[in-house]
């Protein structure tokens, strides 16, 4: 009976140690597992911010093309030259 005390007394605190290293470890994952999901947020919204300016400028680009258009017809119809300027 005492050698079963004797090797709990010497085997707590090792134990005690390795947990308190592995709460610690637990605690910095989670930490780093929230500032990644925080990135992920991020990264996200900044995706929906650049889709939403992409389709801005794509509509833009329609309507420019669109008054272009109209105003060559216009042109033609006055008997003015219009120039053609190739896409690069």
């Amino acid at each position: 009976l005492g050698k079963i005390v004797m090797d709990y007394r010497n085997e707590v605190p090792v134990w005690k140690d390795k947990i308190d290293r592995a709460d610690l470890e637990m605690a910095q994952y989670e930490a780093e597992i929230s500032d990644l999901t925080a990135q992920k947020e991020s990264a996200s919204a900044q995706s929906k911010t650049i889709d939403d300016e992409i389709k801005k400028l794509e509509s833009l680009a329609g309507d420019l093309k669109a008054e272009i258009d109209k105003t060559k017809k216009e042109m033609a119809r006055k008997g003015k030259i219009v120039m053609r300027r190739e896409p690069e």
